[in-house]
């Protein structure tokens, strides 16, 4: 097991603590999405460019990450996009060869995924896959035609998240002759936010000054409930909640920005009706813990959050912009100009901010492993 540090500004510390390289294998999330930006260049998915399809079929077998990188998909996505888009983790039965599906995943050996590519091929569908193609699932394609993401780059796969849903957005990217509008970012510019956030989040900069390792300090010091504002923003809340606990073995809870403020209410209720003369911890119900929660969101709807949530202490609001950056838009206390269809739902736009938050999370879940909260 790896040495553990408690002080996150010990550089040296904490590089000898990360024996297992995840500080770099969370980092390389630029590296991924930039291997997908590269394969577009090489004419990877020319082959989607005539098709109209009847339907874009996601199977993402049982991993977790890619069922996480099609719901954000869906939510940022699929309303603008003029084909609809179906996710679920094994091949409808209704497969034909006016679909295109996509197999994502981090397992070749995941039956699911290899039974999606066989009867997908079967049934003249057209295919891609964006999973390792290695033992069963390189079997179950068996030379047949394919469109190939498999990712270029061996990473640990709790971190694949980022690459994943570049592979989707390559793949809605890709069908030319289906609208979407406002079109998604770009992956390459999307891959160098990533590579900066890596680097802002470097262990060598202060925790002062790196948003990784205060996210980090959020989460270890009482029970985390995530949430974001939008089902987007839970999607990446979920995801963030999911790396503190299969990387950094910190157990939080997910849901949705509603359930938290409704749990912290009816927390703070009975919390000050127990506090009075009279209350005896060994006859009274006892006392519930303290629960931090950890609303996600972008910059520009960050404003209309934190009102929503001033009057709860235990609540902090987290974009992809630092509030004390400039660069957000509160200015003076102002409401920021949003459309107001905007203010609560999810656009392809807001993927930049998500993967941003994304990453950053998945950087807080190692470093809460090297404060010593993995078992």
């Amino acid at each position: 097991m790896s040495a553990m540090t408690t002080d996150l500004d010990d550089v040296e510390g904490l590089l000898d603590a990360d024996r297992d390289g995840l500080l770099r294998a969370a980092a390389m999330a630029g590296a991924g999405v930039r291997a997908v930006s590269q394969a577009q260049s090489e004419g990877v998915l020319d082959a989607l460019a005539d098709l109209r399809p009847r339907a874009l079929v996601i199977v993402t077998g049982s991993s977790t990450v890619a069922r996480s990188a099609a719901e954000l998909l869906i939510a940022t996505v699929a309303a603008r996009i003029d084909v609809p888009v179906v996710a679920g983790p094994a091949l409808p039965g209704w497969i034909g060869p006016l679909d295109v599906v996509v197999v994502v995943g981090d397992d070749a050996g995941d039956p699911a995924l290899a039974d999606a590519a066989m009867r997908s091929l079967r049934r003249r569908a057209e295919v891609v896959i964006a999973a390792p193609i290695e033992g069963p699932l390189r079997e179950a394609i068996a030379e047949q035609p394919i469109i190939d993401l498999a990712p270029r780059l061996s990473v640990d796969a709790r971190f694949g998240f980022c690459r994943l849903t570049a592979a989707l957005i390559a793949v809605c990217v890709g069908l030319t002759a289906v609208r979407m509008t406002p079109a998604p970012p770009d992956l390459a510019g999307l891959a160098d936010l990533l590579d900066e956030e890596a680097a802002a989040d470097h262990p060598a900069q202060e925790s002062f000054h790196n948003q990784a390792k205060l996210l980090a300090m959020r989460a270890v010091d009482r029970s985390v409930a995530w949430a974001g504002d939008t089902p987007g923003a839970a999607v990446v809340a979920a995801h963030a909640g999911a790396a503190l606990f299969g990387v950094g073995g910190a157990v939080s809870h997910a849901g949705s920005e509603t359930t938290l403020v409704r749990r912290l209410s009816e927390h703070g209720a009975s919390r000050q009706a127990g506090e009075d003369l009279f209350y005896d911890p060994e006859f009274d119900s006892p006392r519930g813990a303290a629960v931090r929660g950890i609303v996600l969101t972008t910059a520009a709807r960050r404003w209309y959050v934190e009102r929503r949530v001033s009057a709860f202490g235990d609540i902090d609001v987290v974009s992809e912009q630092p509030a004390e950056s400039g660069s957000g838009p509160d200015v003076g206390g102002r409401a920021p100009v949003v459309d107001p269809g905007d203010a609560h739902s999810d656009g392809p736009a807001d993927l930049a901010a998500y993967l941003v938050l994304a990453l950053r999370a998945e950087l807080a879940a190692v470093f809460v492993r090297l404060m010593g909260e993995a078992d």
